[in-house]
């Protein structure tokens, strides 16, 4: 979550999204988009099987297509992120580690 979240920091500039991410998204003040988003992001990466065209269906209601859902999948939220997290716990890489090497 280090990683990632410093980069959500970078991104947004903002803390307190940043933090509130990090502890539990679900009592932020998010778009209409963006809480089926993280939604979905979490679905995935605590149970990848799970996934269903319910949950596609649900964020082409938010207004994703299809490059937008695969985005979420496979370069952002999912695959890089879980990437990250799993080598930073193996290999003990921390915080600022990932930006400066």
């Amino acid at each position: 979550m280090t990683a990632h979240g410093e980069a959500l920091r970078l991104e947004s500039n903002d803390d307190q999204l940043v933090e509130g991410v990090k502890q539990d998204y679900t009592s932020l003040n998010l778009s209409p988009a963006q809480r089926p988003m993280l939604h979905y992001a979490v679905k995935l990466t605590v149970a990848p099987s799970t996934g269903s065209e319910e949950d596609i269906n649900e964020l082409r209601k938010h207004g994703f297509d299809d490059r937008d859902i695969l985005d979420i999948i496979y370069i952002y939220v999912i695959c890089l992120y879980n990437f990250n997290d799993r080598l930073a716990d193996a290999t003990g890489i921390y915080g600022d580690d990932f930006r400066y090497g």
